[in-house]
């Protein structure tokens, strides 16, 4: 009997998928992550199927790759030593919005425009990353750590996940917080005891499978007010980033260079529905990239509930006073940009737009990391000088940066791009952005989502480390089964 039969048993005739094309589609994305076919394609419905099929994997060895909508374009979902695809797309239901504790329940089928859409009508939003697809999983964003809009604040940005439900490697439930005591998911006690959690986190699908998530949802704020400061470099921004994030002003605050803002902007680009995509010739871009700061730091005051003009007063007398004091001018717009104010109070919510930069080439490769605040100045010199050296145009680097807990830690994303049809082109960026990655992490960049070839790079610098990885995953998962080969496993 062929596993296919065996799992059909499991999940239903016609939901065990094993044609060429479908083996075919799941066996790449757009990264540079060496592509390679599964044996099959899984779709369950149910938490019993998922947990019947572990376990039938289990017992037989076969690997398990967890797979909800396939957005998560740096190769985490692509079976390094085939076996088998779990794709939970089909458990995709809201299963609880509970408007006075704030928080929701999810499946990982869940999207961001599905999920966002629904809380809206009901006065309430998630926080959402910047330059996300929106039909990206909420649930595997949030385990990936996919640093929200808002992680100035500690509060919005870090207590996200408020319980977990989920599979283990040999089939047992297992629940977090107080859920795990009987309690409903997202109780006054779930945060407290749910520290446990971050075990799963960044881990790849390579610990369990999650089947539930209780996420934090907020109101939407009544009243909000968007400024603009512009610069010729992240070293520049340093002084001012520091100032703001010290007196805690604003929700949102982030920067874009001209080349992501550009993107933004130019109406000649649409989102791609799919990664990579066909690139999109536009001689307005270029245009409007000429138009534009370096960089442009955005910063959004937020009123909340009660007295939301007296709140946003203040920290706009705040915000001005530390710009003069920092000798910076604080814009309401951008001389060459209509309306720029607008676009970004929507994009705050519904951050999708940032998408339209794959139209330049087809396809991005980032090189995200987190950094000091006090050496982003250093980083983006780094990066450009070799880019430089390497003969890519540094004025094709999309740059994104984002302040973590007031300033804590500093969010890097410094995006190149490439054809991937054109071989020569593609082998080239390749080239330079592998040699990137080694030079910024060599000066202090700390990669914490080690995908694909990062992997190597991170845990061969932190010997013990990787160690006691190894033997957590031993011991959670001893047959190995869960998307092996990540990682360092």
């Amino acid at each position: 009997m062929s596993v296919q039969t065996d799992l059909e048993k499991i999940v239903g005739s016609g939901n065990v998928l094993s044609d060429p094309e479908t083996l075919s589609e799941y066996s790449q994305d757009q990264s540079f992550v060496q592509a390679r076919r599964p044996d099959c394609v899984v779709l369950p419905a149910t938490i019993e199927q998922v947990q019947d099929a572990i376990r039938y994997a289990n017992k037989h060895k076969n690997p398990v790759i967890p797979f909800s909508s396939g957005k998560n374009l740096h190769g985490a979902a692509i079976p390094d030593q085939g076996g088998i695809i779990l794709n939970l797309k089909k458990m995709d239901k809201i299963l609880q919005v509970d408007e006075v504790n704030w928080f929701a329940v999810i499946e990982p089928g869940v999207t961001y425009a599905k999920l966002q859409d629904e809380l809206m009508k009901k006065g309430f939003r998630i926080m959402i990353p910047w330059g996300v697809p929106p039909d990206r999983s909420v649930l595997t964003s949030y385990l990936e750590r996919d640093p929200v809009l808002q992680s100035a604040n500690f509060e919005h940005a870090n207590a996200l996940i408020m319980d977990m439900e989920m599979i283990l490697p040999e089939g047992e439930l297992f629940r977090t917080g107080y859920w795990a005591t009987g309690g409903k998911p997202g109780g006054p006690l779930g945060p407290i005891r749910n520290i446990v959690y971050r075990l799963w986190t960044g881990a790849q699908g390579t610990l369990g499978v999650i089947t539930k998530m209780g996420v934090a949802i907020h109101p939407l704020p009544p009243m909000r007010k968007v400024f603009f400061l512009a610069f010729d470099s992240l070293e520049e921004m340093i002084e001012p980033m520091k100032r703001i994030q010290r007196r805690e002003i604003g929700m949102e605050c982030f920067a874009l260079n001209s080349f992501n803002l550009a993107a933004l902007l130019n109406d000649d680009w649409t989102v791609p529905a799919s990664f990579p995509c066909d690139p999109v010739a536009s001689p307005a871009f270029k245009e409007i990239q000429a138009s534009l700061p370096r960089w442009t730091m955005v910063v959004c005051l937020q009123g909340f509930e009660r007295l939301p003009e007296e709140k946003i007063a203040y920290e706009e007398e705040a915000l001005k006073e530390t710009c003069e004091a920092a000798g910076v001018e604080l814009l309401t717009a951008l001389p060459s940009c209509i309306a720029l104010d607008k676009l970004f109070l929507a994009e705050f919510l519904k951050p999708f737009k940032g998408l339209k930069k794959f139209r330049f080439k087809g396809s991005v490769h980032d090189l995200t990391f987190k950094s000091p605040l006090m050496k982003i100045g250093e980083m983006e010199n780094l990066l450009l000088s070799h880019c430089y050296q390497e003969g890519y145009p540094p004025q094709e680097i999309g740059g994104y940066c984002l302040p973590i807990e007031r300033g804590r830690a500093i969010h890097l994303e410094m995006d190149l791009h490439c054809d991937l049809s054109d071989a020569e082109e593609t082998e080239k960026v390749k080239h330079v952005w592998y040699r990137a990655s080694e030079l910024l992490m060599n000066n202090g960049a700390y990669f914490d989502r080690p995908y694909g070839p990062w992997a190597e790079m991170v845990y061969s610098r932190a010997g013990n480390y990787t160690q006691k990885l190894r033997d957590v995953k031993r011991e959670i998962d001893p047959n190995n089964i869960l998307n092996p080969g990540k990682l360092c496993f």
